[in-house]
């Protein structure tokens, strides 16, 4: 019998960008957002256990966007939780639902983030944010109108923008106008 080696390809859990969120749905109740953040990233953030965030959420142009800032005098923020796990320790966010993004389930997906200004964190959500983004308007564009060529004209002059014949008088008599 002939048999082949096996190659066994093996991804640690940690490999991406260290934020991941998700959708999640328990007996047809709406889709909860929850996200999960690796030890060494929520650290570089300032967060621990206990911490409330402030959330905003973007909108508009933004949509797709979320914005999270720690921030323990709100009362209304969402909480930082720590979790223990065999392969290290990690930080989970629940924002509930959020009916401006899909009401379905959806697995976990790494989130691209970077630090902005006053101490948030932006947040870009995978695709399934898209989805519910409002519809860009088209851009408008300039109505210009082209004229047939001219018989008889230079082609140089109206393609150039050639300024009018007798530019030389005119200059001479607004010069002269300055002079005196």
């Amino acid at each position: 019998m002939p048999f082949e080696r096996a190659k066994i390809i093996i991804k640690q859990a940690s490999i991406g960008t260290g934020v991941k969120v998700t959708l999640a749905k328990v007996r047809g109740a709406q889709a909860k957002m929850k996200f999960t953040v690796n030890e060494t990233v929520a650290k570089s953030f300032g967060w621990s256990g206990g911490d409330k965030l402030e959330v905003l959420i973007g909108n508009g142009p933004d949509h797709g966007l979320l914005r999270l800032r720690k921030n323990n005098s709100l009362s209304d923020a969402a909480e930082v939780v720590h979790r223990k796990a065999n392969k290290g320790d990690y930080f989970q966010v629940s924002l509930g639902h959020q009916p401006m993004f899909v009401d379905r389930v959806e697995a976990a997906r790494w989130c691209q983030f970077e630090k902005v200004e006053d101490g948030y964190v932006e947040i870009v959500l995978p695709r399934w944010a898209d989805e519910t983004a409002p519809a860009k308007k088209p851009a408008l564009l300039p109505i210009v109108s082209q004229q047939p060529p001219k018989r008889g004209g230079t082609v140089t002059a109206d393609l150039m923008g050639d300024p009018p014949p007798g530019r030389r008088e005119m200059l001479a008599k607004v010069g002269g106008m300055a002079v005196e």
